[in-house]
């Protein structure tokens, strides 16, 4: 048999047997520290409210208005309820406190998360689902008699030698709900704020630290009130609590830049550096399906995230397979245009070390692989072509001296013809070369001209050059199709190519331009040899080669060229003899 244990509740144990009538029959000094702490909550929270308004544009400035505003309201009603004796006039200006009451918590998250960062959570449409049950509540407070949601009863009992009232209320369901949802608003703020501030600078874990326990107490005070009401009438602490977290505002304001300097998380910075970068970042899960892309990403792929989210990587990125991790050799069309780049992939784990996902981070080269291919080129020109011309008019130079001192002047002739011809290939090589920097210039600004009108102008500077040449204009676009500058030197390389390398006495070079979709494609067309298979592969692999390059200059700029205007360019061989030459670009019109 166990004894039979007499246990004794604890509002006995620590204050008696009598525990309302010991809480409220308390020494008149005590009125002078409750009012005397309203009055500091009232001053301290207008200063407050008053410095955080002249920063109103500062993130939290808002939340710390409205915070200081309500806890001063709540502070100054409940003053002037506990100096009224009349009960209804008691009951309404415990029911005007209910603003402050229910506001105070919500403005707390406010600033809290708008200090952190975490400004989605302080828009137009978060503010009002947090603020759909406090709305509720203030409404159910003045329509109480009807229904008694907030409280079923309520006495007005004397307190402290019988100098103020207080109200002693039986509360009623929804009451419950509203603290216990304020007590999560403020949970919540003060969570955000210790998290944000916990691997800051010094300054920011100072400014969290009083922040929150200034915070605390009004807290502190509600739950001390809240739990002393369950034994009888009590004083409300809660508004004379809030004279510290005023106190706690104010020096954080001027001790510690509260407002003046605002800490910028460890998330808020990596997600934005991650989000506003020039490099694509795709991130997938360990299945390689896309969970989430940044905004270049989305740019360069031409969709939007959502429409990127769930779908395998080699389905939205076709040069890419997992197989493939680092490389420098992927190409993702941009617009109708290519762009190259460079791929690294990085694994993601957890604290066991065990595989969670991936991360693929594209980063642009086109320019340096342009770079790149310049520089060889030019290389070989310098390498090749120049000194093999240069030796061909040292060699031809003293063959026409030695004709002239033997007297043979008609092969003095022959051969100075000749030392022309490859003086004039010269020439046409530096010409070319000042060329090269053309297609790197950009202008914002740049002049767009009709289609048609730089296709006619190439074309006609090549019949001036080469009267042999038979060159045809079919099917031109409308005056309203325009495009940069670049396209007239592209085509009339085109062209006069066709032109120059044509054994025949009439060489025919066509072209035709149309509109597809959203692209133009202009063919140029001609009945030559065709071009060598060595200067594709060079052009078509992007770069030269000791073994594999092209014969000058042109090829190259017309490639630039058309990458410069976002194009693409092909070349096909005829069946009948010559080549093909297609160019896509972009359809724009003239507004």
């Amino acid at each position: 048999m166990f004894p039979s244990i007499e246990w004794v509740p604890f509002e006995q144990l620590v204050f008696g047997s009598d525990v309302s009538a010991r809480l409220l029959i308390q020494p008149v000094s005590l009125i002078v520290v409750v009012v005397g702490l309203m009055v500091i909550t009232g001053v301290v929270s207008g200063y407050v409210a008053l410095f955080a308004w002249r920063r109103r544009s500062t993130p939290g400035a808002t939340g710390l208005i409205v915070f200081g505003l309500a806890s001063g309201w709540w502070s100054a009603g409940y003053l002037l309820e506990l100096l009224v004796a009349d009960l209804t006039l008691k009951l309404v200006l415990a029911n005007l406190q209910w603003a402050g009451v229910l506001v105070a918590p919500i403005a707390w998250f406010l600033f809290a998360f708008a200090y952190a960062g975490r400004d989605r959570f302080t828009a137009s449409g978060s503010l009002l689902v947090l603020s759909f049950l406090p709305v509720v509540g203030f409404v159910a407070v003045w329509t109480n008699p009807a229904h008694h949601l907030m409280w079923s009863s309520v006495t007005v009992v004397p307190a402290i030698g019988r100098t103020i009232t207080v109200l002693q209320t039986e509360w009623g369901p929804l009451y419950w709900v509203l603290l216990g949802y304020s007590y999560l608003l403020w949970l919540a703020g003060t969570v955000v704020i210790l998290r944000t501030a916990f691997d800051m600078p010094t300054i920011y874990r100072l400014q969290a630290a009083t922040l929150v326990l200034g915070a605390l107490m009004p807290v502190l005070g509600n739950a001390a009130t809240t739990l002393l009401e369950l034994y009888g009438a009590a004083v409300d602490m809660t508004p004379a609590a809030f004279a510290f977290a005023g106190l706690a505002c104010t020096v954080a304001v001027s001790r510690f830049e509260l407002l003046e300097a605002r800490p910028v998380p460890r998330w808020v910075a990596r997600e934005r550096v991650v989000e506003t970068m020039t490099d694509a970042v795709i991130v997938t899960d360990t299945k390689w399906r896309v969970t989430d892309v940044n905004q270049a990403a989305a740019r360069i792929l031409g969709d939007t995230a959502a429409e990127l989210k769930g779908n395998p990587v080699s389905d939205v990125i076709e040069a890419f397979s997992p197989d493939q991790r680092d490389t420098d050799h992927l190409t993702v069309r941009l617009g109708s245009g290519q762009r190259y780049f460079e791929l690294r992939t990085s694994a993601f784990t957890d604290h066991h070390g065990r595989d969670i996902g991936h991360a693929l981070v594209f980063r642009d080269v086109t320019d340096r692989r342009l770079n790149l291919q310049q520089l060889e080129v030019m290389n070989r020109v310098l390498r090749h072509n120049l000194r093999t011309e240069a030796n061909l008019l040292e060699g031809y130079a003293n063959l026409v001296l030695d004709d002239i001192d033997g007297g043979e002047l008609d092969d003095a002739r022959d051969h100075a013809q000749t030392l022309h011809d490859h003086a004039s290939t010269l020439v046409n090589i530096s010409q070319k070369a000042r060329k090269l920097g053309a297609t790197r210039e950009g202008d914002d600004d740049i002049r767009l001209l009709p289609v048609a009108v730089q296709i006619r102008a190439a074309a006609d500077t090549v019949r001036t050059e080469f009267p042999c040449g038979n060159i045809r204009l079919h099917e031109l676009p409308a005056h309203d199709f325009v495009c940069a500058p670049t396209l007239e030197p592209i085509v009339r390389e085109l062209v006069e190519n066709g032109v120059q390398h044509n054994p025949a006495a009439t060489p025919v070079v066509t072209v035709t331009a149309s509109h597809e979709t959203d692209e133009l494609v202009i063919r140029v067309e001609d009945d030559g040899p065709g071009i060598n298979a060595s200067e594709l592969a060079a052009i078509d692999a992007h770069g030269e080669t000791q073994l594999r390059h092209a014969s000058g200059l042109g090829l190259w700029l017309v490639k630039w060229g058309v990458d410069q205007l976002g194009g693409t360019v092909a070349f096909h061989p005829r069946e009948e003899g010559g080549t093909e030459v297609v160019l896509r670009l972009p359809a724009l019109r003239e507004e």
